[in-house]
């Protein structure tokens, strides 16, 4: 016999029209579970990924051996870690290193790549948690650490460890400009008054998306950020926080939206 179609759904965000900021495949599972419940959803990247000079992170892969951790607090940072691996042929020698993850979906492209269980993930998709759980471990103080990063990124986790005693170097691998094509299509649908809450996942994405709008619209345009960071960074651009999420996952992610709107 066939298997039963599965239920559909409650269409519980039936006429909110949410806009995905997330880019290409980071924001299809978001943008996909939204309109399974019901939401119209415009799916928008606000920045692209830009990579920086690729000497200084291969410089370190070639003394992989060296380091005790290696700390990933993003996809993005995962994949620009696997190029280098690949490259240097180093798979052997990551394959044993320590890891210590931020997110789910860092910890699952951690695993595409056959890399070891992340030693530290925590709940809290924020540096810091992670600091918080390594000073509950015996083996950080006097440990070498490899952080590829973004650009800019805030120095709150290396700072965090240093204070326990690790040594972290710190390469800066990719960093997030504006996507203008991206900025010029959420300013038309704000203007239109055709978009009632815009995701963010990063204080790049707020940046960016204020940069694209007029002072009259940022205020009045309602974001879902996810995690204190980017929400402390929407407050202070001006935007009004409808919710934040500390989820550690997508799924998380979505369930906020929902209880925002249907408590």
């Amino acid at each position: 016999m066939p298997a039963p179609t599965p239920a559909p759904l409650p269409q519980l965000l039936a006429g909110i029209r949410i806009a995905v900021t997330r880019a290409g495949e980071r924001g299809a599972p978001l943008a996909d579970a939204l309109r399974r419940v019901g939401a119209t959803v415009h799916e928008i990247p606000l920045t692209r990924i830009e990579t920086l000079d690729p000497a200084p992170l291969y410089a370190a892969v070639t003394s992989l051996a060296q380091y005790d951790w290696v700390l990933l607090t993003s996809v993005n940072a995962v994949e620009h870690m696997a190029r280098a691996v690949t490259a240097l042929g180093a798979a052997d020698v990551m394959a044993t290193r320590r890891l210590a993850v931020v997110g789910a979906a860092t910890a699952q492209a951690c695993d595409a790549h056959g890399w070891r269980t992340p030693t530290v993930q925590p709940e809290k998709m924020q540096a810091e948690g992670m600091v918080d759980l390594m000073a509950e471990r015996s083996d950080v103080d006097g440990a070498r650490m490899l952080y590829p990063a973004a650009a800019g990124a805030r120095d709150v986790l290396p700072d965090g460890l240093r204070t326990l005693g690790a040594v972290v170097d710190m390469v800066p691998v990719y960093r997030s400009a504006p996507d203008p094509d991206g900025q010029a299509k959420i300013r038309a649908l704000a203007k239109a008054g055709e978009i009632d809450l815009v995701t963010v996942a990063a204080p790049s994405a707020v940046d960016s998306l204020l940069d694209a709008l007029p002072a009259e619209h940022a205020s009045r345009l309602p974001v879902a950020a996810i995690g204190p960071v980017t929400a402390r960074a929407a407050k202070v651009a001006g935007f009004p926080v409808k919710l934040e999420s500390n989820a550690a996952t997508m799924e998380g992610w979505v369930r906020a939206i929902v209880a925002a709107y249907r408590p």
